[in-house]
């Protein structure tokens, strides 16, 4: 019999925005809880936390992580570490997870979950990493096993003997995703009921179920569509091993109604209920097998991989590092039209499904280039609607093989692309772009940003005239400024409207120059023109100047005019784009 370390609460749901209103509006009563991507919530002080915050006091709430790399050679981030715990502290999760892979390497982000080598080296070095995060978290977490495309051939144990390993070692439990071991027991060619034998229930705290697409030669995992047959078979499998353990069903591709995704929760249910709370920890073998030829069928998966002989044979080589894996890796994914992979490094795949294992290194490539796109289309709208999927592709492409992501939130992968477009020939036929994509950033940090609670406006309405020359105001973090020659709200206000119909004469547009304010009211990004002399007042304002300083250097420009300035401040204030004042007269020595 199991014995359970971790909350068993029954079937839930990966959290979509997509779905926000109907939860937050309905509070559906079938799901019994809810699993947030932590970085999704962990970066941003917008609405999306705000949600997840409402969620959180209707449903228990698991954070699963997609960056935390834990396998890389890289330390873990100190900065991903504080924001996670961070939201750890805000939501009380009864579950925190990641993956067991690596994701990035030499301070360079790759935003995908990649293989590791089944060796003694990477157990070691995992563990070193889960029980840096374990200490720093206060809590134990559980790591995920992976689909993957590729397998190496100096891995000494199979996939399954190399996550209880980590487990046992580190102390730290395991997310089984049963889908992900349907793929890889299609890809690589192993039982996924020895998989299920192998792993000890007492680790197991939660459980994942998706769908797949079938790629012909590979499956491959998108967490799109509905759940297939023989994995709802393995889930059988699990619980009979294992007892009831909470489920969860992921669709992040082609993301469903939320009453199509409810039916899925239900079926799962269902199946879960079948079970008792304890599972038997041991399958009489021929049961087993019974049930693979029944549910399996084809003899492809009744194929055992045996890791150990191809490590004995790789022990009398020179295996690579586990540095040298993720240097060659990164290469082979990054970078693929100017870079060469390093000569020294020599990595041997096995064959997947009778191809070369090399072939399968264009699922990461591919993978990555995608992700960028994806990252960027989201931030960069007007600039995709105006130069069309094809242009913006090729764009995107450039972009991804040519700067490298330095943050581990794929958000974040797009902050040098308008200086990528200001160099880029299309910037010569549309040369308000490279502004345009300055003013899509400011907004996309503006919806993201951590503002506090605005300035009252009766603090300023108090300030005595000495209080008042040496006042310095601090805006909103989501507050910018942006200067350019082309009216960048008129255009990004286009954004979804067909090429055709954007006002693309050039010399006119070029006759209304533009200063504007970014920023945020409550969870709504707004934007507005200004005056120039409101423009530099706020720039002084924001390098730190006092408003005696600020409204001093308005007078030298030689205006005429007395600026409206208890106008502009009552505007400020009540947008709540002011955060506090801070005074600091000169004292009499």
């Amino acid at each position: 019999m199991t014995q359970k370390a971790w909350p068993v609460l029954g079937c839930g749901a990966g959290l979509r925005h997509k779905h926000y209103p109907v939860i937050t509006q309905e509070w559906p009563k079938k799901m019994d809880w809810f699993e947030a991507v932590s970085e999704n919530y962990m970066d941003t002080g917008g609405r999306p936390l705000a949600v997840l915050e409402k969620v959180r006091q209707h449903y228990p709430v698991a954070l699963h992580g997609t960056a935390l790399s834990i396998g890389s050679m890289d330390p873990p981030s100190e900065n991903y570490l504080k924001r996670l715990k961070t939201l750890i502290e805000r939501i009380n999760p009864f579950i925190v997870s990641d993956h067991l892979c690596w994701s990035g390497v030499n301070g360079e982000a790759l935003h995908d979950l990649l293989p590791l080598p089944f060796t003694e080296e990477a157990i070691d070095h995992v563990v070193r990493h889960v029980d840096e995060v374990q200490n720093f978290l206060g809590r134990r977490i559980l790591m995920e096993n992976v689909s993957t495309y590729l397998t190496y051939r100096h891995s000494v144990m199979p996939e399954w003997e190399f996550l209880t390993e980590v487990a046992k070692r580190s102390g730290c439990g395991i997310l089984i995703d049963v889908n992900n071991i349907y793929v890889n027991a299609t890809n690589h060619r192993f039982d996924p009921l020895e998989y299920l034998d192998a792993i000890p229930g007492e680790y197991v705290g939660q459980i994942h179920l998706a769908g797949h697409t079938d790629m012909g030669k590979f499956l491959f995992d998108t967490h799109s569509g509905r759940v297939i047959p023989p994995v709802w078979d393995l889930y059988r499998e699990a619980l009979k091993r294992w007892g009831r353990i909470s489920t969860l069903i992921e669709w992040d591709e082609h993301i469903p109604e939320y009453s199509e995704l409810e039916d899925e929760v239900e079926k799962t249910r269902a199946i879960y209920l079948s079970f008792p709370e304890e599972g038997a920890r041991h399958v009489i073998l021929s049961e087993a097998k019974n049930l693979e030829e029944r549910s399996f069928g084809s003899s492809a998966l009744r194929m055992t991989y045996d890791a150990r002989t191809n490590g004995r044979k790789a022990a009398n080589e020179k295996n690579p590092t586990l540095k040298e894996v993720e240097l060659w890796m990164r290469a082979s994914i990054v970078h693929t039209k100017n870079a060469k992979i390093p000569q020294t490094i020599e990595v041997g795949l096995n064959s997947q499904g009778g191809d070369p294992g090399e072939e399968r290194l264009s699922v990461y490539a591919g993978g990555y280039v995608a992700r960028i796109y994806e990252s960027l289309k989201e931030v960069y709208e007007s600039l995709f609607h105006l130069l069309g999927d094809e242009t913006f592709s090729r764009l995107a492409e450039g972009y991804a093989q040519t700067h490298a992501s330095q943050h581990y939130n794929l958000n974040l992968a797009g902050v040098d692309f308008p200086e990528y477009v200001s160099a880029h020939p299309v910037a010569k036929e549309f040369p308000f772009l490279p502004d345009l994509a300055r003013f899509e950033w400011f907004v996309s940090e503006a919806f993201h940003a951590f503002d506090g609670p605005p300035l009252e406006a009766s603090r300023l309405t108090a300030l005595s005239l000495e209080e008042w020359d040496h006042a310095r105001l601090v805006f909103q973090p989501s507050a910018a400024l942006i200067h350019s020659r082309w009216p960048l709200l008129e255009l990004w206000k286009m954004r979804n409207l067909p090429k055709e119909e954007w006002p693309l004469d050039i010399k006119r547009l070029e006759t209304n120059p533009a200063w504007i304010l970014i920023g945020r009211r409550g969870f709504q990004v707004r934007c507005e023109y200004l005056t120039q002399m409101q423009f530099d007042f706020i720039q002084s304002l924001l390098a730190g100047k006092t408003l005696g300083e600020a409204l001093e250097a308005l007078m030298e420009e030689g205006s005429e005019e007395i600026p409206p300035i208890a106008e502009w401040f009552s505007r400020w204030t009540s947008d709540g784009l002011i955060a506090h004042c801070e005074v600091h007269t000169h004292q009499p020595t």
